[in-house]
């Protein structure tokens, strides 16, 4: 496997939550119930003729999560997974290291090369007003990672770094943000959009913008307000930038002293 190829490893399995597959139900005993989850996400799991995952998309919806799948599906979008189960909100995509209230996302990590900490391009395409810069500033106060800001034109370092490119469209679907990642893709793993529709307002362009690059950088949600990793639209104290919580995970995920 090239090292392009290894920078890391989506790990998916559809199935619904209940009693595990081939396991007896105890006599006298209801099955368990299936945990409460909050319906704040959406994903999209494309595989290829084989049926291997070559992309795993996480939608951050604007409104209900339920209305947002309604109209990706009309449009024909394939592999959008129903709401409580595998690879929904808060199930697989939640692994530790868990801190306070922040999460990592479940085998999505960076490879650090020759580095002592992942080194990661974020690569901006967006129009002024945008805050990239000012959220890619936030988290490289992160430990455990290295991130930076380039502009679009100034390419990929390469040389074992790695390179997220940041889009804003427009979309006519309810979601803010999203954040793709595709193994082996042109583009690289990972990408993120932002939708300038909906992104009208300064404070939900910096919280959405600040929560998709966490995503970028292997992170789950965060339930609390502390943190940009809340999803949804950004209500009264509210936080746009990320939580000390997630800092720390991000440090245990990248356990490797940095440089």
């Amino acid at each position: 496997m090239t090292a392009a190829a290894s920078l890391f490893a989506v790990a998916v399995a559809i199935s619904p939550w209940g009693v595990a597959a081939g396991a007896a139900p105890v006599a006298g005993k209801a099955p368990a119930a299936a945990p409460t989850v909050a319906d704040d996400e959406v994903v999209v799991v494309e595989r290829n003729a084989l049926g291997a995952v070559t992309s795993v998309t996480r939608y951050e919806p604007a409104g209900p999560a339920e209305k947002l799948r309604a109209e990706l599906r009309a449009k024909g979008v394939q592999g959008v997974v129903p709401a409580g189960q595998t690879m929904g909100p808060a199930q697989i995509l939640a692994c530790s290291p868990f801190v306070g209230t922040a999460a990592a996302w479940c085998s999505h990590a960076w490879a650090y090369n020759q580095f002592n900490d992942p080194q990661i391009y974020f690569l901006d395409h967006t129009p002024a007003g945008y805050p990239v810069t000012a959220a890619v500033n936030d988290w490289y106060q992160s430990p455990g990672i290295d991130s930076y800001y380039r502009w679009y034109t100034q390419g990929c370092p390469g040389n074992g770094t790695h390179c997220v490119h940041v889009y804003a469209v427009s979309s006519a679907d309810s979601w803010y943000g999203l954040t793709t990642w595709a193994p082996n893709a042109p583009s690289g793993p990972a990408k993120v959009e932002l939708n300038t529709r909906l992104l009208t307002n300064t404070t939900q362009r910096a919280k959405s913008t600040c929560h998709e690059l966490g995503h970028a950088l292997g992170l789950d949600h965060n339930s609390s307000t502390n943190s940009c990793l809340k999803s949804g639209t950004v209500a009264a104290g509210w936080s746009t930038h990320p939580s000390n919580d997630d800092f720390q995970v991000l440090n245990q995920l990248y356990p490797k002293p940095g440089t």
